[in-house]
């Protein structure tokens, strides 16, 4: 089932306020880790990067050692689906019904301001050597339903020399790699949600970043037909993560590997049991050329393994990292996907990109029910900034 969807039009208003600053430029090296251009923990769309590069307000109240920023924006996307995506304001191709009714086949709008994101970045200056960095972010997107607008936490965590405990991006996620788009999901195949952990981030050189991750998450997988409502809440043993990354003028290239362990009720003895799971993505950006302050960019991934679709942007909270195999055998599901982005820099106010996705899983050795097999994305976009504060988007997106 092919599924067209078009996003009309976002348009953002960025907000930055200090109620204390240490400096003229606070955001610049509050991070005790690194710096955000060598190794960012949020996403293009995160309240602190775009704050990054607006003009910024400043000396409302002076401290040496705290440095506290209230950051966020108002976001209000709209768009027309022709088709049958059932929540409008998310764009997953591996939810499009593929033998719809009558009602799903029909067309919709919709306008939603739930994207909106509220933000408190803060640091205080321990020694002349290190600072501890707290961060919390919210958005109103709790829920599919257009008219929820219960708060939602997206990141809350503090880092310390180059500890992080607290939720944010997987480390599985190279976020410098995230294409620049409309769509708030982005491609069917970038993966790492945004989990608790407790991970370590290591500088070597300026050149390397090493980081190393214990992260928790509800379980992903399909029961088995005697036990439908068996759904593990909690994991028994955290997943762990690790990546290896280069960085430079030109951008980066990071591999990243990860090992897991599903957990789950055997049917017939109602133990819990064990799957095991792994997978390795290689992602990164490579910027090239550069002309009058401007420069084009290519961001790309590619993620392959076993029983890891829990982190695979299309296929987490589907069921598919694990499922019983013809042999009512728990078997971890095979899967891979990529993503290539070309952005085009226009000016220093505007800029295209477009996106390509796919992800894919080996469903052979299981039951026909289990008929997701892959999935295809594709993206293209106008982006514009009239104003220092305000941003206008425009995509056709395709599943």
């Amino acid at each position: 089932m092919k599924k067209y969807f078009f996003i009309l039009i976002v348009f953002t208003i960025n907000i930055g306020l200090n109620s204390f600053s240490q400096s003229s430029h606070p955001l610049q090296g509050t991070d005790s880790i690194l710096s955000l251009e060598v190794n960012p923990t949020k996403d293009q769309q995160d309240p602190i990067s775009i704050q990054k590069s607006r003009k910024h307000f400043d000396k409302n109240y002076k401290s040496e050692k705290l440095d506290l920023n209230f950051l966020g924006y108002i976001k209000v996307i709209g768009g027309i689906d022709w088709g049958n995506i059932q929540n409008t304001s998310e764009f997953y191709p591996s939810r499009i019904p593929i033998y719809p009714s009558e009602k799903e086949k029909q067309g919709r709008s919709f306008i939603d301001a739930r994207q909106s994101r509220l933000a408190l970045d803060g640091s205080y200056l321990a020694n002349s050597q290190n600072k501890l960095r707290i961060y919390i972010e919210i958005d109103f997107y709790n829920t599919e339903a257009e008219t929820s607008f219960v708060p939602h936490l997206r990141h809350a965590y503090g880092e310390y020399k180059g500890f992080l405990l607290g939720q944010t991006w997987s480390t599985m996620k190279n976020t410098s790699a995230f294409p620049v788009q409309v769509d708030f999901e982005g491609p069917n195949s970038i993966p790492g949600p945004r989990n608790p952990m407790i991970r370590y981030t290591k500088i070597f050189n300026k050149k390397f970043t090493t980081a190393l991750a214990l992260e928790t998450h509800s379980e992903d997988y399909t029961p088995y037909p005697s036990n439908p409502n068996d759904i593990m809440s909690l994991q028994n043993i955290p997943d762990l993560i690790a990546y290896l990354q280069m960085v430079g003028l030109w951008g980066n290239i990071r591999i990243s590997g990860i090992v897991r362990n599903i957990s789950y009720t055997e049917s017939s003895t109602e133990s819990i049991q064990s799957v095991m799971g792994w997978g390795t993505e290689l992602s990164g950006v490579i910027k090239f050329a550069h002309r009058k302050g401007v420069f084009d960019d290519i961001r790309f991934g590619y993620t392959y393994g076993s029983g890891i679709s829990y982190y695979i942007n299309d296929l987490r909270g589907v069921g598919l990292s694990s499922a019983p195999n013809k042999h009512a055998k728990m078997t971890a599901i095979p899967v891979m996907g990529g993503y290539i982005a070309y952005k085009h820099a226009w000016n220093k106010r505007a800029n295209s990109s477009v996106i390509f996705s796919f992800t894919s899983i080996d469903n052979t050795d299981f039951d026909e029910d289990l008929i997701y097999n892959n999935s295809n994305y594709g993206a293209i976009n106008y982006m514009w900034s009239p104003l220092d504060r305000l941003d206008f988007g425009l995509e056709l997106i395709y599943g």
